[in-house]
């Protein structure tokens, strides 16, 4: 918006009622042709002039800032509902900190648990220029707000974009989508007047008992890379910032347990850095986010939010950041209530401040926070150099972003930006993409017209809560897989639906480790059941997981689908009619009996607003599913951990020779389906690698060509992944490490010559025996396939650096 058109918003100032100024002052137009005048002085300041660069104009505002002002800046407030009371400015806001100014004001009217308060598209802009003019024209310095929001799976906003979850979105491989979704995410934020969103979460799931399984990409630190860039990328292109979360170490925790035990990672400091830390160094380094989460864990006994290796050396230090870190919330408080590191909460604040904590974010009142740091800098606990220094992070985002410059947004606009026919669009080929067909004994894709009854059943059938998430849009027309299959079908059969059972008992979890029949209540909805795929022809089965089964604190002690999710199947098979399994779960499911008995499972995960019309359309075959899943599905929760990649040995099975000392048939070995596994409707072939040099040094570009052909009868996906395995080294390899894909579409009997770039510094460092970065000479395997594990590889060549 110019500057010109300011003026129209009503936003005059006369200085004299401000901060006790006196009142003979001629009435200042604060919004000049170009620039603002937000200290109401009747200059252009270093700070207010666009043309200086970002460096010197934070360097001039630190100036100018009392230290009131500056620990503002260090502040959250928690929008409407979340804890703030009010929609709009009041008079009493003169009363509170923020006086002084504030650093960001998170979820403010985004619809979050329902409330509905100010969610309207123009009238939510205008909310959010109404409380932006406040800070402008009612603080002494007039420093702007950053308003920031959720974003994994789309905007969390009420109608807004709803896309599927992190862990459906890392079923696509597909980079292209996942940039398209940071746009949409980031396109529709800027219009709602959102500028910082707090996504895309880079966590490498290595254990899938933790709770927020599915809020991640998956358990390759490559795969999670690579689209987590795309998502930064995407975002920030529409000039909003991009934080990344949570740093760092976050999802190994002990056991995969959530909630109280977020703490105590299970991982040795090599791994962390070569598994963990992957993406954050990756996506730091190259989408350059404006910002970063601290975790609530601790690392070999301390706290991330208060390690100033973590939050100084490692990631501004090492890997170049240059945004704000923000606590995830109560990461601060935990430093003193959980992992009792400090003696009360006002050392909790100079530990995390000290370490390099820029604002801190929590459920609670920002005086809660912002007053205590007045004390500790007071009491000389923070040095004013600190504060100086924390600010200056915070400040400069605001000036990148162009928050001193362009602060508002248009609201006559935001309808005609925030879920368009496009974007809508987008949210179906998400959904279409993510779907992964895990088995087919030649059942799928169905012939519509070859059943005249179709029975829909099971928790997930007709339940469309788990496609909305408070991380993501907090409010959409879902289609659920019933309404998606009884519309794709018509009035070619008559669909029915029946719940069978709910997605868990009574007595879950206890359930998971003493099962026991189901009551009374329950036998009630499964004869139903049973009687209705009596009549039927077809039975299609709906499983998984809903909000009481996965999430954030749903961290479960099997994999097992809860309840008596697999009874009702295990019913369904007896009744001898055909039956197809969808899962919709949060995380890798233990499905042993259904792999066995079930001829044709389609994993759909929480597929967003279009999972129903993309499930039907996969089960019918108007989409070839083209998925892959980006987890390991174990057989037995005591395989864990069975996570891609591992190390030399790591999943080795047992002799079955009289040898003393290893024989034996004690354990399952393998597991359910390899990381990267999913099936077409059509058949691909791989030619010969050419790789080019054969023999390069660590300084060279190594080419990887393949040629991949649709061979079968309809036109498909063939997600192409690059294996890497370091022959010999100094310490113990990882069997496999994913260093390359591309999700390829082709029609029948066409191909393509699929071409990976290596890089030996980025693609086959290491760390060696002393922690030190390296790239070893040496021989590399090189393996294309559809899948991890030797299964599921096509084709072997190798090169040998110099």
């Amino acid at each position: 918006m110019k500057y010109g058109n300011l003026i129209s918003l009503g936003c005059c100032l006369s200085v004299g009622l401000l901060h006790g100024q006196a009142a003979d002052k001629a009435d200042v137009e604060i919004y000049q042709e170009g620039w603002i005048d937000r200290n109401k002085n009747g200059q252009k300041d270093p700070y207010e002039d666009p043309s200086i660069p970002v460096e010197e104009r934070v360097k001039d505002l630190i100036g100018r800032m009392n230290m009131d002002e500056k620990t503002a800046q260090m502040g959250t407030i928690y929008g409407h509902k979340r804890v703030l009371k009010d929609t709009h400015p009041t008079p009493k806001w003169k009363e509170r900190v923020w006086k002084d100014g504030i650093g960001n004001i998170d979820e403010h009217c985004n619809g979050v648990r329902g409330v509905m308060d100010m969610t309207g598209h123009e009238e939510h802009a205008e909310l959010l220029n109404t409380i932006q003019r406040w800070f402008i024209e009612e603080t002494r310095l007039g420093i702007p707000v950053d308003f920031t929001n959720e974003g994994i799976r789309g905007l969390c906003h009420s109608h807004a974009s709803n896309f599927p979850t992190q862990i459906g979105v890392g079923a696509t491989w597909d980079r292209d989508l996942v940039r398209r979704i940071g746009e949409i995410t980031g396109k529709e934020a800027k219009a709602l007047g959102y500028s910082n969103i707090y996504s895309p979460i880079l966590d490498v799931v290595r254990d899938p008992r933790w709770g927020r399984t599915i809020e991640c990409y998956g358990e390759s630190p490559y795969l999670v890379g690579e689209l987590g860039l795309q998502q930064a990328l995407g975002i920030q292109s529409q000039n909003v910032a991009s934080t990344v979360k949570h740093f760092a170490a976050y999802s190994t925790p002990n056991g995969g347990r959530d909630g109280h035990a977020r703490t105590n990672p299970q991982i040795p400091y090599r791994d962390m850095h070569e598994l963990l830390m992957h993406p954050f160094e990756k996506v730091i380094k190259e989408a350059k986010p404006k910002g970063a989460m601290s975790s609530y864990n601790t690392y070999d006994g301390v706290p991330v939010s208060s390690s100033s290796y973590f939050l100084i050396d490692l990631l501004r230090g090492e890997y170049g950041f240059n945004g704000y870190v923000v606590s995830d919330s109560g990461a601060v408080s935990r430093l003193h209530a959980q992992h009792e590191v400090a003696a009360d909460f006002d050392e909790a604040v100079v530990q995390a401040v000290n370490a390099g904590l820029n604002v801190r974010t929590n459920f609670k009142k920002t005086e809660d926070f912002v007053l205590p740091l007045r004390k500790m800098v007071a009491e000389g606990r923070i040095t004013e150099e600190t504060i100086d220094s924390r600010v200056a992070d915070v400040l400069r985002v605001k000036f990148e972003l162009g928050l001193f410059d362009e602060p508002f947004v248009d609201p006559k606009a935001a309808p005609k930006v925030v879920y368009t026919p496009e974007h809508e669009a987008a949210t179906l080929e998400a959904a279409r993409k993510a779907m992964v067909l895990l088995k087919n004994d030649g059942i799928l894709p169905l012939d519509p017209s070859a059943y005249s009854k179709i029975l829909v059943t099971g928790p997930a059938a007709d339940d469309v809560v788990p496609m909305i998430s408070r991380y993501g849009p907090g409010a959409s027309d879902v289609i659920s897989p019933f309404v998606g299959i009884r519309d794709f079908i018509g009035d070619r059969a008559e669909v029915s639906y029946t719940e069978g059972v709910y997605y868990h008992d009574q007595r879950f979890p206890l359930s998971g480790i003493l099962p026991e029949p189901p009551d009374d209540d329950e036998q009630v909805k499964l004869d139903k059941a049973i009687e209705m795929a009596k009549e039927s022809d077809l039975i299609i089965t709906v499983l998984g997981d809903n909000h009481d089964t996965c999430g954030e604190s749903r961290s479960r002690s099997d994999l097992d689908l809860p309840g008596h999710q697999t009874l009702l199947v295990q019913k369904m098979v007896e009744t001898g009619k055909p039956v197809i399994v969808v899962l919709m779960p949060g995380r890798a499911a233990s499905i042993n009996w259904i792999d066995a008995h079930v001829p044709g499972i389609l994993c759909a995960w929480h597929g967003g607003e279009k999972v129903g019309q993309a499930i039907a359309e996969t089960l019918f075959g108007e989409n070839n599913p083209g998925g892959k899943i980006p987890i390991t599905f174990p057989k037995s929760v005591g395989q864990i951990p069975l996570a891609f990649p591992h190390r030399n040995g790591s999943w080795g099975g047992q002799s079955t020779g009289h040898d003393p000392n290893g024989w034996g048939t004690t354990r399952v070995l393998g597991p359910l389906y390899h990381f990267g596994h999913g099936l077409s409707y059509t058949t691909f072939e791989y030619g010969d690698l050419n790789i080019e040099p054969a023999e390069p040094t660590a300084d060279d570009e190594i080419t990887v060509t393949c040629e991949v052909s649709n061979t079968g009868k309809r036109a498909g996906d063939a997600v192409v992944q690059l294996y890497v395995k370091d022959v010999v080294a100094t310490v113990a390899p990882f069997e496999q490490l994913l260093r390359g894909f591309e999700r390829v579409s082709l029609e029948a009997g066409k191909s393509k010559v699929v071409s990976f770039k290596l890089k030996p510094r980025r693609d086959l460092k290491m760390l060696n025996r002393a922690n030190e970065w390296v790239v070893e000479p040496g021989d590399f395997e090189l393996m294309v396939g559809d899948a991890s594990g030797s299964d599921g590889i096509r084709k072997k060549g190798r090169v040998t650096l110099r």
